[in-house]
């Protein structure tokens, strides 16, 4: 498998949300950054945006976009899928709110794996390394994440399942084991260490880089 170290088509999932943002604007140095959006954003992005509203319910029209933009092969796909809240607990929200988090969250996931694949498919059988970011709820029964945690859970297997179906698409998944510097939804009462963005994003670019050199499902911790 080729390695990968400069230069490469990254396609984010999730570009316009913190971490997705700030992922782009620690890679654009070094690689040409697409972002998968659902609406133009607002001024200058670090990010070339796709703009596909209903990706997740048409993860082919995401294909179907970047051919149409004329975009360059992609090489590697990020997806910083999800988000992060506190609430009421899980059966509490009700079978309505657990259905949405299911929709925005492990939902989008598979979507992002079905564009992975078909990038594979378009390109000749080449090969796509697919990393999905996950985070410490995933492992923890964190109170009042509510869903966070059961799809958390899940989008591990996901992955462990499509890595184990395919022969074209290298994916692996990220577990950042603190909460993300910068991002006001996390609760840093009593001295909380964080991971910074910038850490994020060296680890991405470790996994998409050597991704045999990583299981498939990796921690990054403080």
């Amino acid at each position: 498998m080729a390695e990968y170290t400069q230069n490469m088509h990254i396609l984010i999932f999730g570009a316009s949300g913190h971490v997705g943002t700030g992922l782009a604007h620690h890679l654009a140095a070094e690689h040409r950054i697409t972002g998968v959006v659902r609406s133009r954003p607002n001024g200058e992005t670090a990010y070339e945006p796709v703009v596909v509203p209903d990706w997740v319910d048409r993860p082919r029209a995401v294909n179907e976009e970047l051919a149409r933009t004329g975009a360059p092969p992609v090489d590697a796909v990020i997806a910083a899928v999800g988000g992060w809240y506190v609430d009421a607990p899980l059966i509490d929200r009700g079978i309505a709110a657990f259905d949405q988090d299911y929709s925005s969250y492990l939902r989008g996931h598979f979507a992002a794996c079905t564009v992975s694949e078909a990038l594979a498919e378009e390109g000749g059988g080449g090969s796509i390394r697919h990393l999905a970011l996950n985070g410490v709820a995933s492992v923890e029964a964190c109170v009042g994440s509510g869903a966070i945690s059961v799809f958390g859970a899940a989008q591990e297997m996901l992955i462990r399942v499509a890595a184990a179906e395919t022969k074209s698409v290298s994916h692996r998944e990220l577990k950042v084991m603190a909460p993300i510097g910068g991002d006001d939804r996390n609760d840093l009462r009593g001295a909380v260490e964080t991971v910074s963005l910038s850490e994020v994003a060296d680890a991405v670019i470790a996994v998409l880089t050597r991704p045999e050199d990583h299981e498939i499902s990796t921690q990054l911790s403080v």
